[in-house]
């Protein structure tokens, strides 16, 4: 049984709808995990969730999320969804 780790994101969050234009998802700030990815605000100002939520769902290098979030490139390599093949084949 394999847990992806937006599955374990979604599961710390209360069953909200995401709408275009939200600044929230549940209780994650978007627009502070977006500030932190843009230099604009210390990363010590996201707690783990959020953090996990940015690494997750926001688009990005591995090696320039763990520079805006400080933390090391192997724990967000970690936390980064596998890329699924959509091309059907063999590996």
């Amino acid at each position: 049984m394999s847990t992806r780790w937006t599955d374990l994101v979604n599961a710390r969050l209360p069953r909200a709808v995401l709408l275009p234009g939200a600044t929230y998802h549940g209780r994650i700030d978007l627009v502070a995990i977006d500030l932190v990815l843009a230099g604009k605000r210390l990363p010590s100002t996201l707690d783990d969730d959020h953090k996990l939520y940015a690494i997750v769902n926001r688009p990005g290098t591995t090696e320039a999320k763990a520079r805006a979030l400080s933390l090391a490139s192997r724990t967000v390599a970690r936390y980064t969804p596998a890329v699924e093949d959509t091309e059907g084949g063999p590996p």
